[in-house]
């Protein structure tokens, strides 16, 4: 575990040397918990809003419904948040350092393959999961400050909750298996960065679902939900460290 640590440490150390990389990292956010903030300000005269048919916000005002399906469709752009966040940490982790001529001595050190994926893994794991917590905590607090209380029970549901403490941590780490995965067999981070995106269209799937009317997020199907990401982040992960192989990322990328 201490050269888990070490690798850890010397990744962090690299990323705070890359201002670009910070900017990519922190803007996405930023932007997620600016953004609500307007909205929710200009919500409440139910000229748009009121168009869509939310079976869960029925009962409402028209001035609480618009708030409401502001508020939940800000609020599932958080479950996909961690997956966001680390396309650009896991794709450089890898070729970034293979583009620098830093990888061949990392792969040659004395650790472990499981140490070493483990510490990359970590490395975009670990600040897409607090970003994205620290993030949704602030539109949390938006919705109590700017919307009316009813609204908030009904974006911030108990089967919400479940999937963005619970879920989110599953979905970073899918995404960075995959982004681990792809990186690890190709020598550009832009076509990393672009395979990366098909892990998230699911996701996608399943939230324009909600929206839609096609099924609702309790707290049971969150439960289920969870259940499944844990089998495919176990499954992912374990493909991410089958392909993750010194010798290939060497001999591939001349």
């Amino acid at each position: 575990m201490r050269k888990v640590l070490v690798i850890l440490r010397k990744e962090f150390l690299d990323m705070l040397q890359q201002r670009t990389l910070l900017y990519t990292i922190l803007l996405p956010p930023l932007l997620f918990a600016v953004i609500p903030l307007i909205f929710l300000q200009r919500g409440g005269n139910g000229s748009n809003a009121s168009a869509l048919h939310v079976p869960s916000l029925q009962g409402l005002t028209v001035h609480e419904y618009t708030q409401a399906v502001v508020g939940t469709l800000f609020s599932n752009i958080y479950i996909l948040l961690s997956m966001i966040v680390p396309s650009t940490i896991a794709a450089y982790s890898i070729i970034g350092e293979k583009n620098n001529h830093t990888l061949e001595p990392l792969l040659a050190t004395p650790v472990r393959r499981w140490q070493l994926l483990a510490g990359k893994i970590l490395t975009a794991w670990l600040p897409a999961v607090l970003l994205t917590w620290a993030s949704g905590g602030l539109f949390i607090a938006e919705l109590a400050t700017f919307t009316d209380a009813n609204v908030v029970s009904h974006v911030v549901t108990g089967g919400w909750l479940i999937l963005f403490l619970a879920g989110t941590p599953l979905l970073g780490l899918i995404a960075v298996s995959v982004m681990t995965a792809i990186s690890s067999r190709v020598n550009d981070t832009r076509t990393a960065q672009q395979l990366s995106v098909w892990a998230v269209v699911p996701v996608i799937g399943i939230i324009l679902g909600e929206l839609s009317g096609q099924f609702e997020l309790t707290v049971l199907a969150a439960i289920i939900a969870c259940l499944v990401l844990i089998l495919v982040a176990i499954l992912l992960a374990w493909g991410a460290a089958q392909l993750f192989q010194r010798e290939a990322i060497l001999t591939r990328w001349k």
